[in-house]
């Protein structure tokens, strides 16, 4: 898969087309990857799971504790 890049600014003209400002460049996966760095590590995965887990269990806490409150 291909990927059109832009070497200066994008912009969008009157009719709502975008238009670039520099030159347009044609870029592969993997020049995309190197370029802009590449996928999570399952390191990473492991850790945005568990915290989604705790932010989860936390606005669980809070809701359960804020209706016995209210009764």
């Amino acid at each position: 898969m291909n990927f059109l890049a832009c070497e200066g600014d994008w912009l969008i003209g009157a009719d709502g087309s975008p238009t670039c400002t520099g030159a347009l460049v044609s870029l592969t996966v993997e020049e995309m990857q190197s370029l802009y760095g590449s996928a999570l590590s399952w390191e990473d995965v492991q850790q945005l799971q568990g915290e989604a887990i705790i932010l989860f269990a936390t606005v669980f806490g809070f809701l359960v504790l804020k209706k016995v409150l209210k009764q």
